[in-house]
Parts: C-alpha cells; structure tokens; sequence
C-alpha cells in the first residue's frame, strides 16, 4: 500500500480527483483532509480546465510516554537529512526554547537550524531572521489545514524567543521541510494553471490562501508572458486569481 502522506491530483470534477487521491494514498474518504486548488469552470468544450484537488493524510501527534510498558518511541530523525547549517547565539536559543514548548506539548522532536524561507518581509525594518526546523514523527497535527497550526506556532515562539533574548528578532518554523515543500506545490500549481488560462483564454481563482503564499504565487507568474495575477477578497477569503495578459 502508498504510503505517501500527500497528492495532488487533476481530474475532470472533484469527486473524480478525490477519488483517485484516496486509490494513490491507499486511504478511506474520513481518513484524509481535501483541499480544491482549482475547480472546472463547466463552460462546454473547455476540456482542459479540470479540477485541482491536494488530498493529505490526516496527521496523528504523538503522544508523551507515561508509566512503563508498551512499545518503546521510535528514534527521531536526526539532523543528517536537514541541511547541516551552523547555529549562532540567537538561533540555539530559537532551538531551546522550539523544543521545550514542543515536548511540553507531548510531542518528540529534534530541532535544527534552518535557512529562512522568504516569507514576504523585507526592508530596512525587517528584524533579523532566524530559522528552525523540526523533526519527528507523525507532526501533522503540528502543521494543521493550510499551516494554521504551524502560523500559531511560529507566533508563540517569536514572542518567547523575543522575551528571552531582550530584543527584537523573528523566528521562522519549519515542520520536516513543510513549508519548503509547500513552496514548491505552489509554483507547480501557478505553472499549471497559468497553462490554463492562457490556452481557455478564461480566469481561474484559486483557493483562498495567507499572505506569504498569494506571495509566492504573484512572484512565481510576474514573468509570464501570457498571463498576469490579481487578489481580492478581505480577510481569510483573500486569493489569487490567475487571467489573461490584457
């Protein structure tokens, strides 16, 4: 059986890429989370604009030992599969402070330096960054649908980092590369359906989305020839959409 954690998956309706998600990832319909990227625009002879669907298996945390007996924790990854960056001052105590919260919390992690990720802040004014990434085992629940967990999390460790060091810095959290990988979806997604319209002729929104990943949209497709990026909509409801070059 797959056992890949996520897919994306273009079919001719949802119901269709969902279905074939769940035979890809070997899972039942309650056992994953369903994200639509892109819906078919239903406009007759417009074969190629399909649905978009990104199916993720639903994460279990992991949960503190207590008493004896039962099976022993799994060893947690360690830091040869992330990249082996030195970690200054400031950033070991980002690490600290990210480990004890998280085993606090009950979950099994190591924590290791990273490189930011841009997530849209930049200028003069803009802090110093520092940057972590966690490993471990079943951390889905960390990241939650969209990185709302993971948002929540980084804030939490900003304001505690910010308190224990005395100034102000900013912290970025990464979650066994999620966001890179994230990062990386995104522009496939762009890329695909920039495709799209620019052979419909016809505008596609995607799904609404933070900040930092309409971010990662807009710069992905600012060279486009054919197509050009607008957001609207307020709040959590704000998205891209993607249409013709005038």
């Amino acid at each position: 059986m797959d056992r890949r954690n996520s897919v994306e998956i273009q079919a001719i309706s949802v119901e269709e890429a969902v279905r074939l998600a769940l035979e890809q990832l070997g899972r039942k319909r309650e056992e994953v989370e369903v994200e639509v990227l892109a819906e078919p625009s239903g406009a007759a002879g417009m074969e190629e604009e399909e649905a978009l669907v990104r199916v993720t298996v639903r994460g279990q945390a992991s949960q503190p030992m207590r008493g004896v007996g039962g099976p022993p924790p799994r060893p947690i990854p360690n830091a040869a599969a992330a990249p082996q960056l030195p970690a200054d001052p400031d950033t070991e105590v980002a690490i600290e402070v990210t480990t004890e919260l998280l085993q606090a919390m009950g979950f099994q992690v190591r924590v290791v330096p990273d490189r930011p990720i841009d997530d849209g802040e930049e200028g003069e004014e803009a802090p110093p960054t520092l940057a972590v990434n966690v490993l471990g085992h079943d951390l889905g629940m960390l990241i939650g649908r969209r990185g709302d967990h993971l948002a929540q999390l980084q804030y939490l460790v900003n304001l505690l980092v910010n308190r224990r060091l005395g100034r102000w810095v900013r912290v970025t959290i990464d979650i066994e590369g999620y966001k890179r990988r994230r990062e990386e979806s995104l522009i496939g997604l762009a890329e695909r359906v920039a495709r799209q319209v620019a052979r419909s002729g016809r505008a596609i929104q995607l799904e609404p989305m933070p900040a930092n990943e309409r971010r990662i949209i807009h710069i992905a497709l600012r060279n486009d020839p054919e197509v050009q990026t607008e957001s609207s909509g307020e709040g959590e409801m704000r998205r891209v959409a993607i249409q013709p070059k005038k």
